[in-house]
């Protein structure tokens, strides 16, 4: 008879959980399953399912509740505020997510050197992430209002302007205005993100590359950004999302304005749900939102190698 903890007959008997053990252990493993499988279908899979259903039908509390069918869709599509916030949409993410990428991977790049404090530094730079995105959006408000606003008192006692700039009441302005500040808020993580990437790549390969001469970007080029590019993948991936449900910072902010500069597809959602009293379409704008971050999510993972994710896993 084979003794316990070897190869017998192709199979590897474990001393420490004989089979009728892990037999035993099954319904515990179930009922774990089950609990998280739960707990998605009520945080998750009911909310999405609640908003399919209500896109349906015409929901108000002023009104009685009556079956609209693709009706609300069809009223979001044809109307031209949905063409206008669809367009600051994607002019906020064009300005945002390439500009949060390129910061968040300079502090990358700098805090992966080692120096006094670094650790403390490392653990501040979070704070504007950390801050709620509404008190975010008034401390910001605060800085660019246009009467009594820090940054016009500031230029003003310098001597740089002659009057007060319109920050948050010039169309164009008010963009650039909630574009710092979204960055200013994001930019921590994905540094935090992009350096834990870093740290990861084992030195070995940075010293091959050194020995064959390549410089500081070639040693970019051929080492850190491949090793990389999973996680920049997912904060661009992370950030785009963001961008598409933007809503505390704007409405802290700008309240949308002025006029639509700033109504994104967030904002537009509360304003059906909450200024129009139209739930349904506020649910049908949900769905649409989510549909299209389905489309993000499954056009940027193209982009991501195969199995990269894993490859720590199955190096184990």
């Amino acid at each position: 008879m084979p003794e316990q903890g070897v190869q017998a007959e192709g199979v590897r008997l474990d001393p420490l959980y004989p089979p009728r053990q892990r037999g035993r252990d099954q319904p515990t493993a179930y009922m774990m399953i089950g609990g998280a499988v739960a707990i998605v279908a009520v945080f998750t899979l009911y909310p999405v399912g609640y908003a399919l259903i209500g896109s349906l039908y015409n929901l108000s509390p002023i009104l009685p509740r009556s079956f609209a069918g693709l009706m609300n869709f069809g009223q979001i599509f044809g109307s031209q505020y949905f063409g206008f916030a669809l367009k600051t949409t994607a002019v906020f993410a064009l300005l945002t997510v390439p500009a949060i990428v390129v910061l968040g991977l300079l502090v990358a790049l700098l805090l992966d050197r080692r120096f006094r404090g670094d650790g403390f530094v490392k653990v501040a730079i979070l704070l504007p992430w950390t801050i709620p995105a509404a008190t975010g959006g008034v401390m910001w408000k605060g800085v660019f209002a246009d009467s009594w606003g820090a940054l016009n008192g500031t230029l003003y006692q310098l001597g740089l302007i002659r009057e007060y700039i319109s920050w948050l009441t010039d169309p164009t302005l008010a963009v650039a205005a909630t574009t710092v500040a979204q960055v200013w808020a994001q930019f921590p993580l994905a540094a935090v993100l992009l350096l834990a990437a870093m740290q990861a790549i084992p030195d070995e390969l940075y010293e091959a590359a050194a020995i064959d001469g390549a410089s500081g970007l070639r040693r970019f080029a051929a080492v850190t950004f491949p090793h990389i590019r999973p996680m920049l993948i997912v904060v661009i991936l992370f950030e785009l999302l963001l961008a598409l449900t933007a809503f505390d910072l704007i409405f802290a902010m700008t309240g949308g304005g002025p006029g639509t500069a700033t109504t994104v597809l967030s904002y537009f959602i509360w304003s059906e749900s909450f200024k129009m009293l139209s739930f349904g379409k506020g649910m049908a704008l949900a769905v649409i939102i989510a549909g299209m971050a389905v489309i993000l999510i499954a056009g940027l993972l193209r982009f991501m190698p195969r199995g990269a994710l894993l490859e720590e896993v199955h190096a184990e």
